[in-house]
């Protein structure tokens, strides 16, 4: 006898349930022990699956992590990639873009992945090659290709889009990941400062970028 449609829902969304636990516990083993402390015994022991549906949905451990990462990763950028996605002027969408990522990097979620990264990269590699290819890879390319649209335009010149965005990111992230490293993050920044620092990155840079026809729009002098 064939399996009924409602049967076959049921099932598949209990396979959902399953695959979203697994992917749960993953993340959050991952950031207690790192890459090498995750283990599919303790996958499985907290999520409540079984060893036979986590290689079914993500083949063994790289997998999983894998899934759990892009989809961490996508999460994480896909608000950054909203900002870009327009053709606002730039000081509107490198603002907006600026103070998300401002936000978004001094979680201690963040943070915490930051290190592991950092310190056991090297011993997964293929893994955090993925990591950059979905995550910040990616946002600096949506940011590239706002800043070409923008060259387009004539609203701004720029010889090359890639080093440009990769500039204005560097602009924004400081010194960020290296107090990271050294276990020295900086206290929280207030909203304010937050603000502050977007909006003397955003200036800097576009009075550095901005066509001389643009130049006053943006408060540059001529």
């Amino acid at each position: 006898m064939s399996e009924t449609p409602e049967k076959l829902e049921k099932q598949s969304t209990r396979g959902s349930a399953r695959r979203r636990a697994m992917m749960d516990a993953a993340w959050k083993l991952l950031l207690e022990r790192g890459f090498a402390g995750v283990t599919l015994n303790d996958v499985i022991s907290q999520s409540g699956g079984s060893r036979t549906t986590l290689y079914e949905a993500f083949g063994g451990k790289d997998g999983l992590l894998e899934a759990v990462m892009k989809e961490r990763c996508q999460e994480f950028s896909a608000e950054l990639h909203i900002s870009l996605e327009t053709d606002l002027p730039p000081r509107h969408a490198l603002t907006d873009f600026g103070t998300k990522l401002a936000h978004k990097i001094v979680t201690e979620e963040v943070a915490r992945f930051t290190q592991i990264l950092y310190s056991e990269g090297q011993h997964f590699l293929p893994l955090i090659e993925k990591f950059f290819e979905v995550g910040p890879d990616s946002t600096r390319k949506h940011l590239a290709d706002y800043l070409s649209r923008q060259q387009k335009l004539g609203r701004i010149s720029i010889n090359d889009p890639d080093h440009a965005a990769e500039m204005f990111e560097a602009m924004v992230i400081g010194d960020w990941q290296s107090r990271i490293m050294k276990h020295h993050p900086r206290p929280p920044m207030t909203d304010r400062e937050i603000e502050d620092r977007v909006s003397r990155a955003v200036q800097i840079f576009l009075c550095g970028i901005t066509t001389d026809e643009h130049r006053q729009t943006v408060g540059c002098d001529s």
